[in-house]
C-alpha cells in the first residue's frame, strides 16, 4: 500500500507565543547528564543562606547619555555580582516582561535595571527584583539630575574597592512614617545591599550610600494627588579615617565620591500577595546539612578544643 508522505514542519499558531518565550519552560525542564551540569544546577537552587544577588543592567531599544552613563554607575556599585549588557535590546518590561523574565533566569539575575529614553518618559530607569524567575515588584524613575562617578575621580580621594559592603543611609523621618517609603526603603536595601554580613569592622567601612526624600508628595502627605512629585535622591561618599584630638576613636571624613542623581517615582508595580509571601517564605532545613559537633568548643584565640571520654583505666593490670 502506497502511504503519502506528511510534513514533519510544524507551525505556529498566531495565539502561540515567540520562540524566546518558549525557552523559559526549556531551562526550568533542563536536567544535567554531567557532575559539573548537577553542580550548576544545585547552586541554583533554593537556599538556606542565599548566593549574592546579581544584578542584570541593560539598555532599551533607544537610550540617552545620562541613562547610559547612569547604568554604567550602577554596575560600578554592584560590581562583582553584577552584568551590563551594552548592546539594546527590544524589551517592554511594563507592557510584557516574558523578555525581561528570560534575560534574568539565563543569567541568573534576581536585580535588574533597564535604561531607555522616548519623548513620553525622557531619560527613564527601571529598576525591579525576580523571584523563581517572575519579576516581584518594579520601580519607574525619572531622571532629573545626574553626575557620573567619572566627574568625581580627582576629589574623592581613591574612593573605595569594588567588593567593599555599602553603609546605607536614610535621611529624613518619612523612610519610617509613610508607608510608599517604608515599601522603597525595603526595595533599595535590597538592591544596594550587598551581600548580608552579621557584623562589619569599622576599619573595613569605606562607602556611604545616602538616600533622602521629603515626606511630601507620598501617600495621604498630598491626598493621593497625581500632580505630585515624588523625588528620591541618591549620593555616594567615600570613607576616611583620620587622626583625632581623642584617643578613643579616629575621625571619620566623608568625600563624595559620586554618583549624584535625584529620581522622580513615575510607576510602581507592586508585588502581588501570593508570590510576595511565597518570597519571603524560607526553605527547611536540608538532612544534607552538617551537623553540629558535639563536645567541640573554641578558645579565644580561634583553636578548636574538644572533650574526651574515656573508660576507667585498671589500675590492677
Amino acid at each position: 500500500l502506497a502511504t503519502r508522505a506528511t510534513s514533519t514542519r510544524t507551525h505556529r499558531s498566531a495565539a502561540e507565543p515567540p520562540p524566546h518565550h518558549l525557552s523559559l519552560m526549556s531551562l526550568e525542564s533542563r536536567r544535567a547528564k554531567s557532575a559539573r551540569g548537577r553542580r550548576f544546577l544545585a547552586q541554583r537552587e533554593p537556599k538556606l543562606v542565599e548566593n549574592p544577588r546579581t544584578a542584570l543592567l541593560a539598555r532599551g531599544q533607544k537610550s540617552s547619555a545620562v541613562v547610559n552613563e547612569l547604568l554604567t554607575d550602577l554596575f560600578c556599585l554592584k560590581k562583582p555580582h553584577a552584568k551590563h549588557f551594552r548592546r539594546h535590546n527590544a524589551v517592554h518590561p511594563w507592557e510584557d516582561a516574558t523578555p525581561l523574565e528570560f534575560l534574568c533566569q539565563k543569567n541568573d539575575a534576581s536585580l535588574f535595571g533597564f535604561g531607555t529614553h522616548s519623548k513620553k518618559r525622557p531619560h527613564n530607569l527601571v529598576l525591579g527584583r525576580c523571584f523563581d524567575h517572575r519579576i516581584l515588584d518594579m520601580y519607574e524613575f525619572g531622571v532629573e539630575a545626574s553626575a557620573a562617578m567619572a566627574g568625581f575621580a580627582r576629589g574623592a580621594g581613591g574612593g573605595a574597592s569594588g567588593e567593599a559592603k555599602p553603609l546605607l543611609q536614610f535621611n529624613g523621618d518619612g523612610w519610617e512614617n509613610v508607608v510608599e517609603l517604608k515599601e522603597l526603603r525595603a526595595f533599595l536595601l535590597d538592591w544596594f545591599g550587598g551581600k548580608p554580613a552579621e557584623a562589619i569592622a569599622p576599619l573595613a567601612l569605606e562607602r556611604v550610600i545616602a538616600f533622602s526624600a521629603s515626606p511630601e508628595g507620598w501617600g495621604a502627605a498630598d491626598g493621593g494627588s497625581g500632580g505630585s512629585r515624588r523625588i528620591v535622591r541618591l549620593r555616594q561618599y567615600s570613607v576616611k579615617l583620620q587622626k583625632s584630638a581623642e584617643a578613643t576613636a579616629p575621625h571619620v571624613a566623608l568625600r563624595e565620591m559620586g554618583p549624584r542623581v535625584d529620581l522622580v517615582v513615575r510607576r510602581v508595580q507592586r508585588p502581588a500577595p501570593d508570590l510576595l509571601r511565597e518570597a519571603m517564605r524560607q526553605p527547611a532545613a536540608s538532612s544534607a546539612a552538617p551537623k553540629k559537633a558535639r563536645n567541640v568548643s573554641h578558645s579565644k584565640l580561634g583553636g578548636r578544643e574538644g572533650r574526651l571520654h574515656l573508660p576507667k583505666q585498671d589500675l590492677s593490670q
